[in-house]
């Protein structure tokens, strides 16, 4: 099996979803009926994700399925550091979220 950057960026994306959730592997793998061993796989593209799991997951995130599809073209997610950069902000709890949000701000001269 040839793994393509669509694979990779579906696996970035369910684990930006599954954090964003405070989800473990575990967790989401009993959700979904599965291994947390597939979870992982599917994360890092090791294995490939059934359209109905993917259905499942997208159920489960309470995410059409056409929305979650669109969002591995997004240009975020094309760029590792910035997929990296999402996926630590969902880790953030709000105090640390409004320290980055001042320091993004200082960094680019964009004050809201």
């Amino acid at each position: 099996m040839v793994l393509t950057d669509f694979d990779r960026r579906l696996g970035q994306l369910i684990v930006m979803h599954r954090t964003r959730h405070g989800m473990s592997q575990k967790d989401l793998a009993q959700a979904l009926g599965c291994s947390f061993q597939q979870i992982q796989k599917y994360e890092t593209a090791g294995n490939r994700m059934s359209a109905s799991r993917l259905h499942a997951l997208c159920q489960f995130f309470q995410i059409p399925m056409g929305v979650f599809l669109q969002e591995t073209a997004a240009p975020y997610m094309h760029d590792k550091n910035v997929a990296h950069i999402i996926h630590n902000l969902y880790k953030m709890n709000p105090v640390q979220l409004k320290l980055v949000k001042q320091l993004t701000d200082n960094i680019t001269g964009i004050h809201s």
